[in-house]
C-alpha cells in the first residue's frame, strides 16, 4: 500500500499556526445544512496540514486559522471556514 505523509512546522508561540500550502483548490459549501468539501488533490492536503498543525500539542487551545473565499486554498465560490483548536472542556 502506498502511504501518504504530510509534515508541518512545529508550533511556535512566536510565529503562531503555520501550514504551508501546496496551492491547489478547495470549495466549502452548505449544503441543506451540511458542510461539504471538494478539492483537487493539493487543495485536499492543504487543509489536512492545517488541522495537523492545530493537533501539534503545543498549539494551544482555541487556536485557530480563517479561510475566507478568493484566499488560498479557497476558491472564490466558496463559504468561509474556521478550523480551531478545541478548547478544553470545563471540569464540573
Amino acid at each position: 500500500m502506498t502511504e501518504i505523509s504530510l509534515s508541518v512546522p512545529a508550533y511556535d508561540p512566536a510565529i503562531g499556526v503555520v501550514a504551508p500550502a501546496e496551492g491547489g483548490t478547495v470549495t466549502v459549501e452548505i449544503v441543506n445544512g451540511s458542510v461539504e468539501i471538494f478539492g483537487d488533490p493539493a487543495g485536499l492536503r492543504d487543509p489536512a496540514r492545517m488541522c495537523l498543525a492545530l493537533a501539534d500539542p503545543r498549539a494551544p487551545a482555541g487556536a485557530h486559522i480563517h479561510l475566507d473565499p478568493g484566499i488560498n486554498p479557497l476558491d472564490l465560490g466558496s463559504a468561509s471556514l474556521m478550523l480551531a483548536r478545541h478548547t478544553a472542556p470545563s471540569k464540573p
